[in-house]
C-alpha cells in the first residue's frame, strides 16, 4: 500500500504575474480621445445655438441675400425668372403684408393698385417686371442676357427703393 501522505503534494509558491500595465494606458488614451472629441463637438454646437437666438432677418435682408444667391448660381432662364419673381413676391408679402405669392399677377397688381404703400413709379416697375416674368414662365418667351440683367436690376432696384417706404405704410395687421 502506498502512503497517502506521499500522494498529496504540497502547494507550490506564488506564480509571478507579469507587471505589464500597457492595457491601462490604452484605456486612458481612448478615454482622453473620446473626451476631446466630445468637447470639440460641444464647442462646435455653441455658435449654432447662438445663431438661432439672434435677431431674425428683415424681409429686405432676406430678399437681398436671395438676389445675391440667384446672381451667383445663375440658373437656366425659366428658373431664373421663376426664382426672381418669387423673391420679389415674398419680399412684398413680408415687407408690406401684400399677399403676393399665392395670387396671379393680375390679382396681385389689382391689389397693389388699391394700396397706397407703393408709389406709382414702383407700381409700374413692379407691373412690367412681373408681366415679363410671366411671359418667360408661361408663354415660353426666351429673353437674352441683357433682358435677364435688366430684370435682375429692376428687381434689385425695386427692393432697395421700396424698403424705405415701409415706415410710411401701416400694414393691415396693425391697422
Amino acid at each position: 500500500m502506498t502512503n497517502t501522505l506521499t500522494d498529496i503534494r504540497d502547494i507550490r509558491g506564488l506564480v509571478p504575474v507579469p507587471h505589464s500595465w500597457w492595457w491601462v494606458w490604452v484605456v486612458l488614451a481612448v478615454l482622453v480621445v473620446a473626451a476631446g472629441i466630445a468637447f470639440w463637438l460641444w464647442k462646435r454646437q455653441k455658435p449654432a445655438i447662438a445663431a438661432e437666438t439672434s435677431v431674425p432677418l428683415s424681409p429686405f435682408e432676406i430678399a437681398l441675400a436671395a438676389l445675391q444667391r440667384l446672381r451667383e448660381e445663375y440658373p437656366p432662364v425659366e428658373e431664373f425668372y421663376t426664382r426672381l419673381s418669387d423673391i420679389v413676391r415674398h419680399y412684398l408679402e413680408g415687407q408690406f403684408r401684400l399677399h403676393a405669392p399665392e395670387r396671379t399677377t393680375e390679382e396681385f397688381l389689382y391689389e397693389v393698385s388699391r394700396d397706397a404703400a407703393l408709389s406709382q413709379a414702383h407700381k409700374n416697375l413692379l407691373g412690367s417686371f412681373l408681366q415679363e416674368s410671366d411671359l418667360v414662365k408661361f408663354a415660353r418667351f426666351r429673353p437674352g442676357q441683357e433682358d435677364m440683367q435688366r430684370a435682375y436690376d429692376a428687381a434689385e432696384k425695386f427692393v432697395r427703393e421700396s424698403a424705405s417706404l415701409v415706415t410710411n405704410h401701416q400694414s393691415p395687421v396693425s391697422a
